[in-house]
C-alpha cells in the first residue's frame, strides 16, 4: 500500500480495499502484506540505522536475515488485515448469528423383497442403508414405513377420451417420458397400472413419482382467507378388483398431486383380484389400480412423468440415535450456563430431543423418582425466561447449551440425568450421490434382497462459510428476528429449520400463481437452495417451500399476513464475444479462465460485484462484462460482445434488461478468438 498505513491516511481519502467477507463484499487494507514490501520498508531503514551498511552483497548476512524476516513477517501482516473481519465475527456471534449447520441429502429407495408366500415385507422407518462415494459411506435412513412387495410393474396404459394406449415398459419402467392424462388433460382421463404378483400387496402399496423438469408450485400460509387461486384437480386412486373398481385409500402423497416428485402410499383391499380394464379384452389379467381426474383442470402444465417405480420410499442422509446420556463439559467460564456434548456430529438441526429428570421435587434422600421432562431446541436463549425449558446446539461439535436461569431455565443437579431421547447425525453434500449409488444393506431383514436409489439424490449442503455467515449477520440482527419490511422475510427464510434454502427475496403484494396482480396482505418469498451441480438452475423441493411458510407464518409474520413461498424464476443467458488473446499463453487456458469468470459473475449464488449472488431483476449490462474478460488472464482486447437470452439473441454490445424478481443462469461463454495482439 503507498501513501502510508491505512489509520494515518486523511479523513477525506479512503484507504485501499481487497476483497473481504463482510456485508459489502470488501474490507479495508491496513498494512501491505507482502514479503517484497516489508523487505523495501526494512532497506529504507538501512540509512537511518546502519549508514556504513553501504554496499550489500547478496552472499551478504544481513541481506539473508532481511529476507528471511520479510518471508516470516508476510503471514503475521496477512493475520493483521484480517483484524476487521474478526472484529465482526465476534460482535455477529456475541449477538447470536450462528452459522447455518449442513443439510442432509434426500433420496427415493427403492427395495425389492422375495417372501416364500409372495406377501408383502415391512420395512419400519430408520431401515438404514449406504452409498460409497470417493469421501468414504453416506448413510441413508428410511423416513416412514414401506411395504415391499415382491409385484413388478407388469403394463401401464393411458386412458384419454374413453381409450387405453398401451406406454412401452423397459427393464425399470416406462420406457420414455409420458403424460399420465393425456395430450389434453380433463375429466374422466387416467392412468391405468397393471401388477403381476402372485398375491396382492397388502396392507398398503407405494409407489413414486418422478416428474420431468418438476418445478413444485407455490405453497402458502396465514392470512385472514384463502387467496383466489384456481383449484387444483381432484384426483381418485381405484383398485380394479376383479371386475369393479373398488376406492382405495390415499395414506400419504407427498407429490400433491403429481405436481412435484415424491411417493404416493395407498391402503388396497384385503381381497383384490387380478383383472382386465373394462373394454379391453387383449390385455393381460393383472392387478390393476387406476388414477383419474375426477374433477377439475390444470391450470399449468400437465404433469409429465419420467419415472414410475414400486416399493419407493423417501429416506435422508443420516444416522438416528437414541437414548444417549450427554456427557458433561468443563468450562473455564463462569456464566452460569450448563453445557453437555453429544458423542457424534455433525448434528442436524432441528433433530435433538432432550428429556430431563427434575429432581423429584426437592427430595434430598433421593426417594422419589424425577420425571422427565422433554426441552426443545432453539436459535438463542437470549430471548427466554427463567421458566423455558430449551437449549442451544453447536451443530458442528455437538455442544448443547443449557440456560442459566435468567435466559433459559437450569438444569437441576443430578448425575446423568440428561439424555438424547434422539438425534440425527449427517448432512454435506457429499450425500448428494448419483443414481444407484445407494446399494449397500445395513439394517438385515429377512426377505429384503436388495435396496438401491433409481434416482439421483437431491439438497445436501456443506455448513455454511464464515465468510457469508458474517455477510448475512448485519441484516439478521436489522431484522431482530421479525418480518416487517419484504427484505426481512428473504433474510429469515435461511434459517427456515428443514429448508434447504442459499437466498431468498421477500416482495410485497407478489403470488407467483397469480402473475401480474399485485394482492394486498400477501408476500412472496422467492427461494433458491444450494446448487445441486446438475448443471442447472437450483429449484427447491416442496418440502422446503413447506418448510418456509410454516417457519416465516410461526415465528415471523405479523399476523394477518399470507406467506407464499415459490421457486425464483431464471432466465438463462449465454455471452458470445470476440476477444484478442495473449500469444504467449496457452490459448485453451486463457478461453476457460476467461469463460468461468463469466459464469461465475453471472451465478445466482456466487456472482454479482460483491460475489453474493446475482441481484434479482439485476440488468445485462455490457460494459461490467466486457470488463470482467478483460480482467482476465491472457485477455487483450473485446472487439465484439452479445448477449443471447432464453435463446433470443440480443443487439451486440448493448443492455438488457432483466424481469423484476428474476435471476440469471449462465451458460457456457461462446468466445471466439480474433487474432493476436500485443
Amino acid at each position: 500500500m503507498t501513501g502510508g498505513p491505512w489509520w494515518e491516511k486523511d479523513a477525506r481519502t479512503e484507504g485501499d480495499v481487497v476483497p473481504g467477507p463482510g456485508p459489502s463484499g470488501v474490507q479495508p487494507e491496513l498494512v501491505e502484506a507482502t514479503r517484497e514490501a516489508v523487505r523495501a520498508a526494512v532497506r529504507g531503514r538501512i540509512a537511518g540505522y546502519t549508514p556504513d551498511w553501504t554496499d550489500p552483497d547478496r552472499q551478504d548476512a544481513g541481506v539473508a536475515l532481511v529476507r528471511l524476516f520479510g518471508t516470516l513477517a508476510e503471514p503475521v501482516l496477512s493475520r493483521v488485515n484480517r483484524l476487521p473481519e474478526k472484529v465482526l465475527a465476534e460482535h455477529l456471534a456475541t449477538a447470536g448469528v450462528r452459522r447455518r449447520p449442513a443439510g442432509a441429502a434426500a433420496a427415493l429407495l427403492e427395495f425389492s423383497a422375495n417372501p416364500p408366500d409372495g406377501a408383502s415385507v415391512l420395512v419400519p422407518a430408520g431401515f438404514q442403508s449406504v452409498a460409497s462415494t470417493p469421501s468414504g459411506q453416506v448413510f441413508y435412513e428410511t423416513d416412514q414405513d414401506l411395504y415391499v412387495t415382491p409385484a413388478t410393474l407388469g403394463a401401464l396404459a393411458v386412458q384419454e377420451s374413453g381409450t387405453l394406449e398401451d406406454l412401452p415398459l423397459g427393464p425399470a419402467g416406462p420406457g420414455r417420458p409420458f403424460a399420465p392424462f393425456g395430450r389434453d388433460p380433463e375429466p374422466g382421463n387416467g392412468l391405468w397400472i397393471g401388477l403381476a404378483a402372485t398375491a396382492a400387496p397388502r396392507p398398503r402399496l407405494s409407489l413414486g413419482f418422478v416428474l420431468v423438469a418438476a418445478s413444485p408450485a407455490p405453497v402458502d400460509s396465514g392470512g385472514p382467507a384463502p387467496l383466489p387461486l384456481p383449484p387444483a384437480p381432484l384426483l381418485r386412486w381405484d383398485v380394479l378388483d376383479g371386475t369393479r373398481l373398488v376406492p382405495a385409500e390415499l395414506v400419504r402423497d407427498s407429490t400433491g398431486g403429481l405436481s412435484t416428485d415424491g411417493t404416493v402410499e395407498l391402503r388396497v383391499p384385503r381381497s383384490w383380484e387380478p383383472g382386465s380394464p373394462p373394454g379391453s379384452r387383449a390385455r393381460p389379467r393383472l392387478r390393476w389400480l387406476r388414477l383419474r381426474i375426477a374433477h377439475g383442470t390444470f391450470g399449468g402444465p400437465a404433469p409429465v412423468l419420467s419415472g414410475l417405480r414400486l416399493n419407493t420410499v423417501a429416506a435422508t442422509a443420516a444416522r438416528t440415535f437414541r437414548d444417549e446420556p450427554l456427557q458433561p463439559v468443563r468450562t473455564p467460564e463462569a456464566d452460569g450456563l450448563r453445557r453437555m456434548l453429544l458423542s457424534q456430529t455433525p448434528v442436524l438441526a432441528g433433530s435433538v430431543v432432550i428429556e430431563v429428570d427434575d429432581d423429584g421435587d426437592g427430595d434430598v434422600f433421593g426417594t422419589t423418582a424425577g420425571r422427565p421432562s422433554r426441552w426443545r431446541e432453539v436459535e438463542s436463549l437470549a430471548a427466554h425466561g427463567a421458566d423455558d425449558r430449551v437449549f442451544t446446539v453447536d451443530h458442528a461439535s455437538g455442544e448443547v447449551t443449557f440456560g442459566d436461569g435468567v435466559n433459559g431455565a437450569a438444569v437441576p443437579p443430578g448425575f446423568r440425568n440428561v439424555r438424547a431421547v434422539r438425534y440425527r447425525v449427517g448432512g454435506g453434500s457429499a450425500g448428494a450421490v448419483r443414481a444407484g449409488a445407494v446399494n449397500g444393506v445395513v439394517t438385515a431383514l429377512p426377505f429384503v434382497t436388495g435396496v438401491t436409489n433409481p434416482f439421483p439424490a437431491t439438497g445436501g449442503t456443506d455448513a455454511e462459510p464464515d465468510a457469508d455467515a458474517m455477510r448475512r449477520g448485519v441484516g439478521q440482527l436489522r431484522a431482530r428476528g421479525r418480518a416487517v419490511a419484504p427484505a426481512d422475510y428473504g433474510l429469515l427464510a435461511t434459517q427456515a429449520p428443514g429448508a434447504s434454502v442459499a437466498r431468498a427475496q421477500g416482495v410485497a403484494g407478489l403470488h407467483p400463481g397469480l402473475a401480474g396482480t399485485r394482492i394486498p396482505g400477501v408476500v412472496g418469498v422467492l427461494v433458491v437452495p444450494p446448487d445441486g451441480g446438475t448443471g442447472e438452475p437450483p429449484v427447491p423441493t416442496a418440502a422446503t417451500l413447506r418448510a418456509v411458510t410454516a417457519y416465516l407464518t410461526r415465528e415471523a409474520a405479523p399476523a394477518g399476513v399470507t406467506v407464499v413461498a415459490a421457486p425464483a424464476p431464471y432466465r438463462r443467458v449465454a455471452v458470445e464475444a470476440w476477444v484478442a488473446l495473449d500469444p504467449d499463453l496457452d490459448r485453451a487456458a486463457v478461453l476457460a479462465g476467461a469463460g468461468d469468470a463469466i459464469r461465475t459473475y453471472l451465478d445466482p449464488l456466487t456472482g454479482g460485484e460483491n460475489g453474493a449472488g446475482w441481484p434479482f431483476g439485476g440488468a445485462l449490462r455490457h460494459t461490467p462484462l466486457v470488463r470482467r474478460l478483460l480482467a482476465a488472464d491472457g485477455v487483450l482486447a473485446v472487439s465484439r460482445l452479445s448477449l443471447v437470452v432464453d435463446g433470443v439473441r440480443q443487439p451486440a454490445c448493448t443492455d438488457h434488461a432483466i424481469p423484476p424478481h428474476t435471476l440469471l443462469w449462465p451458460e457456457r461463454p461462446l468466445l471466439i478468438p480474433v487474432g493476436d495482439r500485443t
